[in-house]
């Protein structure tokens, strides 16, 4: 919906208020994290101003007190508009899923670049990024500490984050910075999961014969992380770990999955090796349709590579965060509004 006050520079204008604590520059709004992160941002009292293309479905957010302003990420002029009495930017926007290794790095890292520049530019004091896990990929080894994505789309988080370290040394620290990696993020809204709940509603859940370990955190713990850093200017660049509240095996997350959607869940265990073949053969045909794959060679390799766990000391330290919802409450909230909503089968 669009109220009849004039445009803000010419960009679209919907329920815009005057916070209390400053004011929010969310990219990413109109997705399942970023529509979280606006009610968060808005319950704490900031004033949200979400970013959308003229293509996006706003059904998340139609009915948040936040404004909108239609603008492209890679044009400075626009950026700027936008970015007019801003305090703080979130930067949530991103691409999970690519055609190719180039458009990863286009919107991931090129467009977190400019994003940065423009925010130095409007003299806003504060910038979020939401990276991801993936940028440094899975469980490191004994020793290990550098950052070794596994993926084209963790090499593009770990570049963004690397791009907007450059543009705030070139400024002298202007902008202070702060960067979020959370892992597997689900909840309310998350269309990626719903695959694997209605295979779970069938009583099968397809897994690798990998024993890796997973950390999923719930998407309202995140949106309180992504809050917390908003609010905490004086915080650390980090990276800081976002992950779930426990570390669960296959089998535990199976357990799990059968109490959420009320049916007795079996694993169907297929070996690594044809696991992965099946991401690469599913990402291969989308691409010969025109289509972006929901299940590609990215996430074969994630899901069938090691342990994606994290230490959540240092979150804990910085941002006195720590995920408070457990696996089991968590995917049973999901699977309730799943029904609610009609995506999943009573």
């Amino acid at each position: 919906m669009t109220d009849s006050s004039p445009s803000f520079r010419g960009t679209e204008r919907a329920h815009s208020f005057d916070g209390t604590r400053g004011t929010v520059l969310l990219t990413g709004a109109t997705g399942f994290l970023g529509s979280h992160v606006a009610e968060a941002l808005l319950a704490d009292g900031w004033s949200v101003r979400c970013t959308v293309r003229p293509t996006s479905n706003l059904r998340w957010i139609e009915s948040l007190r936040v404004e909108r302003v239609t603008v492209d990420l890679r044009e400075e002029s626009g950026l700027l508009d936008a970015l007019a009495g801003v305090d703080t930017v979130v930067h949530s926007a991103g691409l999970t899923r690519a055609r190719s290794a180039s458009e990863y790095s286009r919107v991931n890292a090129e467009g977190t670049q400019s994003l940065a520049e423009a925010a130095i530019g409007a003299g806003v004091g504060r910038f979020v990024l939401v990276s991801s896990l993936a940028a440094r990929g899975p469980d490191p080894g004994h020793g290990v500490v550098a950052d070794r994505p596994t993926s084209p789309y963790g090499e593009s988080k770990l570049a963004g984050e690397r791009r907007l370290f450059q543009a705030v040394a070139r400024t002298e620290g202007v902008l202070r910075p702060v960067i979020l990696r959370p892992g597997g993020i689900f909840g309310p809204r998350d269309e990626d999961s719903l695959t694997l709940f209605r295979a779970a509603r069938a009583g099968l859940l397809p897994t690798s014969t990998s024993r890796g370990r997973l950390q999923p955190v719930y998407v309202k713990d995140v949106a309180e992380a992504i809050v917390r850093a908003v609010a905490r200017p004086e915080t650390e660049m980090g990276p800081f770990h976002i992950a779930g509240a426990e570390i669960v095996t296959w089998e535990q997350l199976g357990e799990a999955l059968s109490a959420a959607v009320g049916r007795r869940v079996r694993l169907l265990r297929i070996p690594s090796p044809l696991w992965q073949i099946t991401g690469t053969i599913t990402e291969g045909a989308s691409r010969l349709l025109g289509v972006t794959p929901h299940f590609d060679r990215r996430t074969a390799a994630d899901l069938s590579l090691l342990d994606w766990t994290a230490s959540l000391d240092e979150v804990e330290r910085g941002l006195g965060w720590r995920p408070t919802t457990g696996i089991g409450e968590a995917l049973s909230l999901t699977a309730d509004w799943y029904r609610e909503q009609g995506w999943l089968a009573k």
